[in-house]
This record gives structure tokens, sequence and C-alpha cells, in this order.
């Protein structure tokens, strides 16, 4: 039977019973309310099956595999997935289900759960697959019409992106674990390299000292150009980049300040005009949400894509993991109605977003956008989504609308009693355009020429105001950290990661305290200095090109897997060509380590040498210094210590006094207090190993770290500020709402009293 006449059939109610699986509730629930009730619509609750992680095969690093054929592990359920499917089973029997449709998400991953949905759920006879960009009755309804089967080469391309990620982080983790790191992967060790080349850069830098002098007239910026371009003296920075506007001269500047003072307004010398026009970006894709929400909202990547999925599965938006600016027809056209609604006809532009992406770019489905372009906000939605909403609309409303016209002035000027030009501009806009399409989003623009009329030998007094004009001394500074959305911006570019891996690669750099998030910026920690400076190389040998970690490598991987979805590559011909590029350079890396004793080793090593006597230690060593010794000298060497010390407890480890220092210092105990807890009388006196005092300390100090009360981070604590403040309440009102007195006694963590006022003020109404 037709899918298309199934699905009069549900609406009419014919005895029929399909069987539909997504992958979340949220999802399930939206669609439900398109199906009439001869349906059953259930949730996967995401992955179900992937490879192994227990047992005989979880330590397995890859399975063996032919050139002809890929790999067959055996596909192990994921957390609480077997009991799930079991429900699912249960009640499509109960429900005598006669065909099961598969409407997971439309991507790589999505099609990887559909295959192994499709080969558990295969006792129900027929089963299909349909996707949807968007969670619309009228794209389920096509779905349906077009229901057909697992795509077999997105499914492939998601096998041999898990063959490649298990075979590197298994082999290449093991291998960081001698520098007590935790981890390696083929996106995240790269990604992780940008972060630490740029804390380099900026530790590097050495700054240039500079001079300028700017005076404001008529509310414009004016500049004194110190120099031409030629001028031997001619200021540039540390990279011979040059700058007009500051000098080394500060007796030239202090100059230009003095009878800058002294005459106190300036003579306009020439005026150039200029008209120009500014198009309208095409509509989102992934990263560049990403980057826009993070630019607008100061939002991480992981919130904006939570609040993104939440608006996907409600129906608002369209599938928000897409690399594409590719629109329906339909969508544009509705685009231009509700732009003739609001604007007029005449605001309509060619429009942006039809016809096929070029390049690397995977086009499977549409950009995001609104399901509804007619609908400016949708009804029931909380702040974030809101504001993320109106941000997509937006970008694809203006997408479809006629460029803004602008036009900028440039000014140059003189004193009577200096003889260097002054330098301003300022722009206005003429006609808004698309940009229409932001407001409220967006600062109101300047929309009319400077008043009086700037015109060449008029005369402009300075305005009245402090520092005016302004003799500035300063110096470069070096680059900014990058923030999390343009860091995504930088993975898109050198072609790693895809839009389902942008915010989870950051995330896990986060988790595995390779970076630390400072007011907005990524900044390496010592492990993640540790893990690229030293660890990275070994397998970076082979150069920018070569190397297993660099940004070509891994962007070449990325292309292939994306090959391989389109079924231009042979999947198992790509695994096999990896597999043994990955066994060179894995063992090159381990040739390599052996060349030199690591930082495990050299740690061991100095607390066995601290239990044993001098004479005793000299005798091992056989006059040999143990920091000139490679990685297997040095391994016997530790070999030899072991049982020197066989039976002495071994001093606690650098990295647990590390651990005990940080609980110390989060409780508010001293030192000895600690150490009473165990008995000891010092730091110094603690034992190491899973059974000594150092490990014993921990777990109790970690105790009374999970019992005690958190405090509110300073991001709830902001949040809270700016809700009460939108609710008109003072600090003691707002905390009376959950029977604190002040701010400073609310508690942090998911239960606490910080997160209970912040659920309780945003239901209230803003004022």
């Amino acid at each position: 039977m037709k899918s298309g006449k199934r699905y009069l059939m549900y609406l009419s109610g014919s005895p029929t019973m399909d069987l539909v699986v997504v992958e979340s509730g949220a999802k399930a629930k939206t669609i439900q309310k398109y199906f009439g009730k001869n349906v059953l619509v259930r949730a996967s609750n995401g992955h179900v099956q992937d490879l192994p992680t227990s047992g005989k095969d979880g330590s397995k690093a890859l399975w063996s595999h032919t050139e002809s054929e890929l790999p067959n592990p055996p596909w192990d359920w994921t957390e609480r997935a077997e009991r799930n499917v079991g429900r699912i089973i249960s009640d499509g029997k109960r429900k005598k289900v006669n065909r099961v449709l598969l409407a997971t998400d439309p991507d790589r991953e999505g099609e990887f759960i559909a295959w192994r949905l499709s080969e558990i759920l295969s006792e129900f006879g027929e089963v299909q697959r349909i996707t949807f960009n968007e969670i619309t009755e009228s794209a389920i309804r096509q779905s349906l019409e077009d229901a057909g089967q697992v795509d077999m080469n997105l499914v492939d391309a998601a096998k041999v992106r898990r063959f490649m990620d298990r075979l590197i982080g298994y082999r290449t983790s093991r291998f960081a674990r001698s520098w007590n790191l935790s981890s390696m992967g083929r996106v995240q060790t790269p990604t992780l390299g940008f972060v630490v080349n740029r804390e380099k850069e900026i530790i590097e830098f050495v700054p240039t000292p500079y001079w300028a002098v700017q005076a404001l007239a008529s509310g414009i910026d004016f500049r004194v150009r110190f120099h031409e371009k030629d001028d031997p003296s001619a200021w540039r920075d540390e990279k011979g980049k040059f700058n007009a506007h500051r000098t080394s001269d500060s007796s030239l500047a202090n100059k230009a300040y003095e009878y800058l003072k002294l005459e106190g307004r300036l003579l306009v010398s020439k005026v150039r005009l200029n008209s120009y026009k500014r198009s309208a970006k095409a509509p989102f894709t992934t990263d560049t949400m990403l980057q826009s929400a993070g630019r607008r909202f100061n939002w991480r990547p992981s919130n904006t894509m939570r609040v993104a999925q939440a608006l996907y599965e409600a129906g608002h938006i369209t599938y928000m993991r897409t690399d594409s600016t590719r629109t329906s027809p339909l969508s544009r056209q509705k685009a231009k109605e509700k732009i003739t609604t609001n604007w007029g006809a005449e605001l309509i532009g060619r429009g942006i977003g039809g016809g096929k992406q070029k390049g690397s770019v995977q086009d499977a489905h549409e950009a995001i956008r609104p399901t509804n372009p007619t609908v400016e906000i949708p009804k029931g939605l909380d702040d974030s989504q809101a504001r993320l909403y109106r941000l997509i609309w937006s970008r694809f409303i203006a997408s479809q609308m006629c460029e803004s016209e602008w036009t900028s002035m440039k000014i140059e000027a003189k004193l009577e009693t200096f003889e260097k030009v002054l330098e301003g501009d300022t722009k206005w806009r003429v006609k808004a355009g698309w940009e229409l399409a932001f407001e409220g989003l967006d600062k109101p623009p300047i929309t009319s020429p400077p008043s009086p009329q700037i015109a060449e030998e008029s005369s402009l007094t300075l305005d009245s105001k402090d520092e005016n004009p302004n003799l500035i001394e300063d110096q470069t500074k070096p680059p900014n950290r990058y923030t999390q959305h343009g860091l995504v911006a930088l993975m898109k570019s050198e072609g790693i990661g895809r839009p389902s891996t942008y915010a989870a690669t950051i995330k896990k750099l986060l988790d595995r305290k390779y970076c630390s998030d400072t007011k907005g910026r990524l900044k390496p920690t010592d492990q993640g200095f540790l893990l690229w400076d030293e660890v990275t190389p070994f397998y970076n040998s082979g150069g920018d090109t070569d190397g297993l970690f660099s940004t070509s490598f891994t962007s070449r991987m990325e292309l292939d897997l994306d090959k391989i979805e389109t079924g231009s590559h042979n999947p198992a011909l790509v695994w096999s060509d990896f597999a043994s590029s990955f066994k060179n350079l894995h063992e090159k890396a381990l040739e390599m380590k052996k060349s030199k004793p690591t930082r495990r080793q050299i740690e061991y090593y100095g607390r066995l040498a601290s239990l044993i006597p001098e004479e005793e230690l000299n005798e091992i060593l056989k006059g040999e210094d143990p920091f000139s010794m490679d990685g297997e000298k040095i391994g016997e060497i530790i070999d030899a210590l072991r049982k020197a010390t066989d039976g002495i407890a071994l001093p606690a480890s650098v990295k647990q006094l590390s651990f005990i220092e940080n609980l110390t210092s989060s409780l508010e105990i001293d030192e000895k207090t600690a150490c009473n807890l165990v008995g000891v009388e010092s730091f110094a006196d603690l034992t190491g190993g899973k059974s000594g005092t150092a490990s014993l300390l921990i777990g109790t100090l970690k105790e009374k770290t999970d019992s005690a009360p958190r405090k509110p981070s300073p991001k709830q604590i902001n949040f809270i500020k700016n809700l009460a403040k939108k609710a008109e309440l003072e600090e003691e009102a707002a905390c009376e709402l959950v029977g604190v007195a002040s701010y400073s006694e609310l508690s942090g963590g998911r239960q606490g009293t910080a997160s209970k006022l912040i659920e309780t003020l945003r239901k209230r109404p803003s004022k």
C-alpha cells in the first residue's frame, strides 16, 4: 500500500496500525498531533546501539576487515536503551502494529539510529524510513508519500566515523596516559591546537608603543594623520603594518594635542561622499547561527544548540544541523508575503537561498529557517526560545529583501597653526531595506547627515566634553583568546568537525579540563598545553599536512566521510586506507616515545627514589643520569626501584595532592584540619595508591563537598538581577520569593534556591 493512501486511512480511521519512532519525547509529542489514533508514536531517546564499551569487546580499538568489506562489530545497547526499546516492542505487539516508520533526524547519526532500529524492529514486518526537515503537517504528509528504505551510504559514513574515532581515541588516549592525560580525539585534539597556539601568540606577543590624538567635532571622531606610508619614520606595528594615525614621536603627538586645545576648531578642507549598498546575508547554517547567537546574546554553542533543538522539536524551525543555505521555494514565497504585509512589496529583493550548494557543503536539507515565516514569534516560547527564534526569523526574512542603502562621508580638516591633517568619517542609512527585519534586535542607526551641514571651507568647533581633544599613549594589544563561537568559525573555515559536532567538541575540551572558559574566552589549561606541546608532536612529526592531528589531515578525513555519504567513495576502501595510515603513524609515535621518558615516568621515578637511601639508589643507577635516559631505560630503572621499595608505602602523587588542595580550598579548611581526618600531620605524610591515606582523604573531602551547600555561580546571580530588574523587584523582594534575605544567601546547583528563584522570576510578567 502506498504511503499516501495510508495517510488518508489515518484520517478516515481505517483499521491499520503504524509505529512511528523518533529520537525524543518532545519530537514525538509534536508529531503525534498530526496522526490519527491508529498511529503509535514512540521515542528511542537517542541512540539505541553503538560500539561496545564494556565486556570482551569493550576494549577493542578495531575489528577485522578487508578492502571490500567494513568491519562487522557487535553492536551493544546504550544506557537504558534495551529497556526502552523493549517497551516500544511490547506496545507495538499490544497494538498489533503492522508497519514501522523510522522518523529519526535527517542526517548521518539519525540514519544510523534508523538502521539499528530497522534490524531490531524487523519482527513487525514492513519497516520504512521517513525524513522531514521540519516538523509540520505538510512535511510529514510528504514524508509518508516518499517513504523508502534506510540510506546505507549515510549509515556507512556513520560507521566509518565511529571506527575512526574508536581507533584514534582508544590507541592515542592510552598513549596519552603516560602523561597522566585522559584522552585524545580525531577532532578535539586539533581544535585544542587552535586554542593553545593562540595562547602562545598572546604569551610571546611583544607590544609596540604608540601615540595618537583624537578630537570630536559635530559628533564625528577626527584623528590626526601623522605620517604617510613612504615616510621613513612612519609608525608600524610588530608585524610591519602601517597606521597613519599613530606615531612613535611623543613630541609630535603632544604638539598636535596642544594646538588642538589652543584653537578649539577645525577648518574643513575636503569632503568626499560615497553611496553604497549592503546586502542581506544568507539564511543560517549551524555555524553561522552559533556565531550570531554568541555575538548577540553571549551564548555558548551548547546553549544555542539546546534552545534550537527545542524549537525544532516543537515544530517552529527546520532542522538545526546543516551546512546548507538552500531553502524551499514555498518558504521563500511565504517570506515574501510577510514582507509585503509588513513593509510593502517594494521591499522584496532577488532573494537568497535557491539552488544547490557548491563545494564540500552537506546539502541534504535546508538552511535553518522558521517553518512558518508568516509568524514572527510563536506562542508559548520561553525567553531564550523567543530570542533565538526571532533571530532565525529575521535572518531568513532579510534574505528575501532588497538591499539597504547608505551614504558615507570622509572629511579632511586642518588647523591654522599645525601642518598635519585630521581625518574623520561618518555614515547614515538612506534606505532600510532588509535591515527592517532586524528592528528591535539591532541598535537604531543614524538616518540623517550631520547637522549643520558639513562642507569644504566650513568650520567645526570641538564638542564640549571631557578629554576633547584626547592625547592617547598606548601600545598594541595581543590577539584575543577565542570565544566559543569564534572557535566554531575557525573549525568551519579549516574544515574540521561538522554541524553535529561543533558544540560537542568544545564541550569535550572543557569537560576534560583541557580548556577553561574565562569570561567567555577559552584558555588552555596546563593539561591542554601538555597534550598539545608534548604528546601531539609524536603523531604530528609528519608535518602540517601528514600529522594525525594536523588540521589538513582531519579535514581530509571529514571530506572522505562526506563522499561516503554521497556514494562517491567506497567506505571499505576509505576505512582500510585510514587504518593503514593510522597504524604507520601510531607505530612511529611508539618508537619516538622510547627515545625519552614521559612526565609520568619521571614523576613515578621521583616518588620511588625518595623511599630508598642514596647509596642504594646510586647502585641501581650505576652512575647514569635518569633524566638523560630513554624511555625504555628509565622503565628498567623504575622496575628495579619497585622491587627495592616493595612493601614501602608510596608518597601521594602530584595529582592527588593537587586534587586535595582544590577540595580543601573549596571547603575553606586548612591543611592541619584536613590531615586530622585521616590521622596524619601534614600533606607530606600522606601515602599514595588506591589504599593510601591520600585516596582516603580525597574520598572524605568529596563527601563533605557533596553535602555542603554550593554557592550560586556568577552567571546565575547576573541572570537573577536582570530578571528582577525586568519585574521591577528590589533584591529583598525578589529573595523573599524563595525564603532568603539576600542574593548572598542563595544556594547553587540545580536544586538550589538560585535555580528556584530564576524559574519563579521567569514566570512573572515583565513590567
